[in-house]
């Protein structure tokens, strides 16, 4: 491994394009404590006059941009080496201005909500709001679910318990509980943990995967009592913070954040429903190339196309993501010849980076990718993935004012998504090989098996376990556990179900944030429904309108300007198609 100081510069991003010397980060760091001693000043003030609310939330959001600067620059100069004290402190410094920038405006929202409803309004309606207008109209819109000024601060103040159960579950999953040792491949003694049991699924050897699957169940079912008395309390949290707030449902109250209808919710699982037996097919080809008698759930990782694991060095990488992406017009590529050329993107690992890859806006210059190329075919799909959201950023950073410049997590994978889509059909439609084809359509299904279908399996759970809690049922080992192995048994028909599955609710952690994974199927539903409008009906223009949409409007609402409606269940059932068709290719390629 190289260091740092051995990697070309044009192979590192340029952190220098936020701040040319650290001298004027530390200016901006005493400025933007200066803001946030003043801003207090506005506070009761709120309800007097236009100006006085214009000019509250105009400081606000001169916080908000100068915050994520300091804190950008900080924690990617960090990313660079985790190791190093001076950005260490750096991010701390930022982060704990942000929490005291938080406190500093807690009260700007319950003091728009005193400002009688047609008063609001109508200042909201003047020229200089317009930055403001969609802020404005969401806080508006919680006013039947906002409490009195008191009951909101109290509620606050108890958020650090209710939200207890998630730190309780990390510390027991992460930290205490000793997941023991397996045999590898080699024969020789190996620790099972979070990480090593992600290659171990995949193994070649079917007794290695027996015994990691087995190994990890086991540590879970020691305890049982204690993880079950910990979700139950994470799910009565979310059922209390629902009623406090007079909503009917847990999962209204958290899809009235980003302004979902629960019919949405709905109807996902309906269409993956009316899908379900083309993955039992699916299950079917890959138990048929596995040769097993019997598909165990320790065999839906492990690939069933072997050798295809394709060397691709960086500058072959670019080529295919620029060739890949052709649709996309010829202002898009000549975004991406600036991601290569331009210092957005971080490419090799070295000494003490931050491992895998993501993505940082940064409003007021260009976005930056960090990754850690291996020089393999996955390393492109994730240059192109990254790539995406980079591409998102840009567009709606470049567009919209500040405020609101930030897309919702809803929509948050859809343009990394739909750039890995074109990608695999691009490979495809150039590929005749029956090897490679079946390798690249594997790839591609196992996102819908696992982004799809098995996230709607555990949005189906979620719905599931608050039900019974808002309906008086016990939370127990064996209801939840009950619950779970009849979802599996319908999700994963062909495969065997056993008891070792039906405590895997136990395992995730998303659980503790409720009602948030469906939004992964939700995106690759659109990414592909996108793709195709791409390719074949002339969507260039409107998808570019949704990446300049940032967070202007609901995420359902700038999906649907893009031409992807989720509130019909049309929308999913199109995407689903897809992966049917690749479905029966496969079946006919490995025949």
């Amino acid at each position: 491994m190289k260091t740092r100081d051995q990697i070309e510069p044009c192979l590192k991003w340029n952190l220098e394009d936020i701040y040319r010397d650290e001298a004027l980060w530390e200016a901006d760091y005493q400025s933007m404590q200066r803001r946030i001693d003043a801003f207090s000043a506005h506070s009761g003030r709120l309800h007097g006059s236009a100006d006085a609310l214009f000019a509250a939330l105009s400081d606000e959001s001169q916080m908000g941009r100068l915050i994520e600067k300091l804190y950008s620059y900080a924690h990617l100069r960090k990313d660079e080496d985790n190791g190093n004290t001076r950005y260490q402190g750096m991010t701390d410094r930022a982060i704990q201005l942000y929490v005291s920038a938080q406190a500093a405006s807690s009260f700007v929202e319950p003091e728009i909500l005193q400002i009688p409803e047609p008063t609001l309004l109508g200042w909201a309606a003047e020229a200089r709001f317009a930055p403001f207008r969609f802020r404005i109209a969401d806080a508006n819109r919680r006013r039947a679910h906002t409490l009195s000024t008191e009951e909101e601060r109290l509620l606050a103040m108890a958020e650090e318990p209710l939200s207890g159960a998630d730190n309780i579950f990390t510390m027991l999953s992460d930290v205490d509980l000793d997941y023991g040792t397996i045999t590898d491949e080699s024969g020789k003694e190996a620790k099972l943990t979070h990480g090593t049991y992600g290659m171990f699924l995949v193994s070649p050897d079917r007794r290695v995967r027996r015994e990691a699957y087995e190994g990890l169940y086991q540590a879970y079912r020691s305890m049982k009592n204690t993880i079950t008395a910990t979700y139950a309390t994470s799910v009565k949290a979310d059922v209390f913070r629902a009623r406090t707030h007079r909503f009917d449902s847990a999962i209204e109250a958290v899809l009235f954040g980003n302004g979902v209808p629960v019919s949405v919710y709905e109807q996902l699982i309906e269409a993956v429903h009316e899908k379900l037996p083309v993955l039992r097919k699916y299950l079917d080809i890959r138990k048929r190339v596995l040769g097993v008698e019997t598909l165990e759930m320790y065999d839906l990782y492990v690939p069933i196309i072997a050798d295809c694991d394709i060397d691709m060095p960086y500058d072959e990488a670019k080529a295919l993501v620029k060739t890949a992406l052709e649709p996309l017009g010829e202002e898009y590529r000549q975004l991406l010849e600036d991601s290569y050329t331009k210092g957005w993107i971080d490419v090799y690992e070295t000494p003490g980076k931050t491992s895998g890859a993501f993505c940082a806006g940064v409003y007021g210059t260009h976005p930056y990718v960090l990754l850690n190329f291996q020089g393999k075919m996955d390393d492109a799909f994730t240059l192109g993935h990254e790539l995406g959201h980079a591409m998102h950023s840009h567009y709606s950073n470049s567009t919209q004012p500040f405020e609101t410049s930030q897309y919702r997590i809803l929509v948050a994978e859809v343009a990394s998504t739909v750039n890995e889509t074109l990608m695999t059909y691009h490979l495809l439609a150039n590929e005749k090989d029956k090897m490679k084809r079946a390798y690249y359509i594997t790839q591609f299904l196992e996102s819908f098996r696992t982004t799809c279908f098995r996230q709607t399996m555990f949005a189906e759970f979620e719905l599931k376990s608050h039900s019974m809690a808002e309906s008086g049922e016990p939370l127990t080992v064996e209801s939840l556990s009950d619950v779970y192995r009849a979802l599996n048994e319908r999700y994963y028909d062909g495969a065997h179900v056993d008891d070792n599955i039906a405590l895997e609710w136990m395992r995730i952690p998303h659980f503790y944030n409720a009602f948030y994974v469906y939004q992964y199927a939700t995106g690759l539903c659109s990414a592909v429904k996108l793709a195709d409008d791409i390719l074949h009906h002339g969507a260039v223009a409107r998808y570019k309108t949704f990446l300049r949409s940032g967070g202007s409007d609901y995420p359902i609402e700038e999906l649907k300007a893009a031409g992807v409606d989720l509130t019909k269940k049309e929308s999913i059932i199109a995407s689903l198609d897809v992966f049917e068709q690749y479905v029966n290719e496969l079946d006919e390629l490995l025949k």
